[in-house]
C-alpha cells in the first residue's frame, strides 16, 4: 500500500509539473506574439461617387481685344478704339457644383457647372455660366486631412446683358475656353462628408485674356 500511494503521488506531481510547463509555454507564446495594431479609420474614397458644392469669389483681371466688351465705364473723351484695355475688379459670387467618381484613392475625376449669382456690371455680362471637367489629385488620400491639386478645362457661354448703349459699340461675347488650376486642403469628418477650401486661377483666352484669382469654400458628400 505505501508503494502504491507513493506511485499515485508521483503521478500527480508529474501531471502538475506538465501543467505548469504547458502554462509557461502559453505565457511565452503570448509574450512573443506581436500585438495587433488597433484598427484605424480610413478616409480613402476609391469607388465612391461625390457631390460637391462650393461658393466662389475672387478678383478679375481683363486684357481686352478691340472687339471685346468694355471693362470700365465709357470715356467720352476717347474713341472706342482707345478705351481702356486692361482692367481689374471684383468677381461676382458664383456657385460651383461638381459630380465626381474616385477611380483611385488619390484620383477623383469630376464634371462641374458654375452658376453666377449676379451679373458683372463692369463688362455688362449676364451671370456666369460654365460647364467643364477636371480631376482632383490628393495627397494623404487615406487620411482625414488631405491636400489636393485641382486642374480643369471648361466652356463659358453666358452672353451680354445689353444695358450699355453706345453708338457704334457692338461687343462680341464669344463663347470662351477656360483653363483652371487650384489647390487647397480638405478635412473629412467621416468617409461620407467633408469640407474644403482652395485658391486658384481660371483663365479665358477667346473673349479676351481674362484671369480670375479665386477663393472657394464648400462641402462634399460621398456615397455609397
Amino acid at each position: 500500500m505505501p508503494a502504491h500511494a507513493a506511485d499515485e503521488e508521483s503521478d500527480r506531481a508529474a501531471e502538475k509539473s506538465a501543467d505548469q510547463r504547458t502554462d509557461e509555454a502559453k505565457e511565452k507564446t503570448a509574450e512573443a506574439a506581436p500585438e495587433k495594431p488597433a484598427a484605424k479609420d480610413t478616409f480613402a474614397h476609391q469607388g465612391q461617387f461625390g457631390l460637391r458644392v462650393g461658393l466662389v469669389g475672387g478678383y478679375n483681371m481683363v486684357f481686352r481685344y478691340d472687339e471685346s466688351p468694355l471693362c470700365s465705364p465709357y470715356d467720352t473723351s476717347k474713341s472706342l478704339a482707345d478705351q481702356q484695355k486692361f482692367c481689374g475688379h471684383g468677381a461676382p459670387l458664383a456657385l460651383d457644383i461638381a459630380l465626381s467618381f474616385a477611380v483611385l484613392d488619390f484620383l477623383e475625376p469630376y464634371v462641374f457647372t458654375r452658376l453666377g449669382l449676379s451679373g458683372e456690371t463692369q463688362t455688362d455680362t449676364l451671370p456666369v455660366k460654365i460647364l467643364g471637367a477636371g480631376t482632383r489629385i490628393y495627397t494623404m488620400s487615406d487620411s482625414a486631412f488631405k491636400i489636393f491639386i485641382d486642374p480643369a478645362v471648361a466652356f463659358e457661354f453666358e452672353g451680354g446683358a445689353g444695358t450699355v448703349k453706345i453708338p457704334g459699340y457692338n461687343p462680341q461675347y464669344k463663347k470662351d475656353l477656360l483653363f483652371h488650376l487650384a489647390a487647397g486642403p480638405q478635412f473629412d469628418f467621416a468617409r461620407y462628408v467633408g469640407v474644403f477650401v482652395d485658391a486658384g486661377l481660371t483663365t479665358g483666352i477667346l473673349r479676351g485674356i481674362h484671369t480670375t484669382l479665386e477663393l472657394q469654400g464648400g462641402v462634399q458628400a460621398r456615397f455609397p
